[in-house]
This record gives structure tokens, sequence and C-alpha cells, in this order.
């Protein structure tokens, strides 16, 4: 694929925490290629792209996803026929990990905070999605898990869960949906270039760490993912279905 190019009709994408490190590498190169962005974000973005419009959604929140679904379905998803730029993608970038520390450590509170971001929120949206996308016969969602969705973790026993579980998610959704023309992919990064992926105030000497145990010698940039996704999102992936990328320079090939 021409990343320069986008080879079918400009349309919209939802991206859950677009204004994260992920996200805003996402925003940029898929609104260069003249998608439309919905950035669901707790935070707004420092400098908005002139295709992004940002909505403040808590993705902890069971209503305020009701509400927001809502307002999507009234604006993108009614009507007889799709709009200008059709809403047709749907990325979960957005991840909560909470501190590394044992699991006779984490406390019921966090454990839910983690899940309810990184694996209910998608569950929320996807349902709300899949019908129109399905009526369509049209319809690409990318959900971002992490190479911890293929191994487990000491110290990571929450994110790891969650993470495996949205890639279940991921599976389940395309082995269901496939046929009605609406792929589901997972992709799982190793570690980036983030706030949240190096995290030296946590673990002394993070950064080498992380270098020393990576095939290709070196942390992601996050466009190196994004790149990733917007195959994904594109038309010419539509025989990818219930797939899980490792896109994490051979971490988890060793």
């Amino acid at each position: 694929m021409n990343l320069t190019e986008n080879p079918q009709k400009p349309g919209t994408i939802l991206i859950t925490g677009g204004s994260g490190g992920l996200g805003r590498a996402l925003v940029s190169l898929l609104g260069d290629l003249n998608y439309k962005i919905l950035n669901w974000d707790l935070v707004p973005p420092i400098h908005t792209h002139p295709n992004e419009t940002f909505y403040r959604v808590d993705l902890t929140s069971l209503s305020d996803l009701d509400k927001a679904c809502g307002i999507l379905k009234a604006d993108f998803l009614s009507g007889p026929s799709p709009k200008e730029f059709p809403l047709n993608g749907f990325v979960h970038c957005a991840g909560y990990g909470g501190p590394y520390h044992k699991i006779t450590e984490v406390s019921m509170e966090e454990w839910e905070r983690i899940f309810a971001i990184n694996l209910r929120s998608a569950f929320q949206i996807t349902k709300s999605l899949l019908p129109v996308f399905a009526e369509r016969k049209y319809g690409r969602l990318v959900y971002i898990a992490s190479s911890l969705s293929v191994q487990g973790s000491a110290l990571s026993v929450a994110y790891s869960s969650s993470k495996h579980g949205l890639v279940g998610f991921t599976k389940s959704i395309g082995a269901e949906w496939g046929e009605k023309g609406v792929t589901a992919n997972a992709i799982s990064p190793g570690y980036m270039e983030t706030t949240m992926g190096i995290q030296e105030d946590q673990i002394n000497d993070h950064r080498k760490k992380i270098i020393d145990m990576t095939p290709v010698g070196k942390i992601a940039d996050p466009s190196e993912i994004a790149r990733v996704v917007a195959f994904l999102l594109s038309s010419e992936s539509g025989y990818i279905n219930g797939a899980n990328w490792t896109v994490d320079g051979g971490i988890t090939s060793i």
C-alpha cells in the first residue's frame, strides 16, 4: 500500500486514546491521508489536526460511553445512506497499565480500571458499530493489544490479562462478523517511545534493558505502529481478519 494515497473513498475513523503517544501518531498519519478523525479521550491534544474532532469521553464510565455512542449513532450512523465521510473504521488505541507490582498488591479498583479502559470500552463501542457496518457491508476494526498479549509478565498481571482478553475478543468478532464485510484485527506492539512505553521512573535502566532484549536493537517510534494500523484500515486489507499482528522488533520471537 502506498501510504501517500487513500485507495478507498474518504471515511471517518473513530480512535480512542487519540491524545496519547501512539494516538497522536495515528491522528497525524490518518489525518494526512484525508481521513476524518474522531478522537475520544479524557484530555484534549495539545495541537488538533485539521481533520480531527475531539470529544471528551471517560472510557471507565458506562454512562459516558452510552452518551457518546448515542451521539455517534445520531451524527454518523443513522439515516438511509452514509454521509460524505461515513464512519467505517474504529481503532481502540486507549490503554492503561497501572503501576508495576505483584498481584497481591493489585486492588480491585485498579483491576477494574485497567479492564474498563483496555477491554470493556472496546466491547461497548464495538457493539454499537457492528450493526451499521454489517448493513453497509464494510467496516474495519483495529485493537491495540500488546506484546504482553502473547506472553505473560511479572508485575503486570492485570494489564497482561486485559490484553490477552482483547485479542480473544478480536478473534471472536472476526469469526462472527467477517462474512458481513467487517474485519477485526489486533496489533501487539512491543515497547514504544511513549510515556507509557518507557518508564524509567519505575524500573531502573528500563530503556537499556528493553533495547538489550529486542533483536532489532531499538525501541519503536509510534509512527512505525501507526503505519501498520493504516494498512489494516484500508480496503486492501480485506482478507486479513481475526489476526494478532506482533510488531515488536522480534521481542516475543526469542
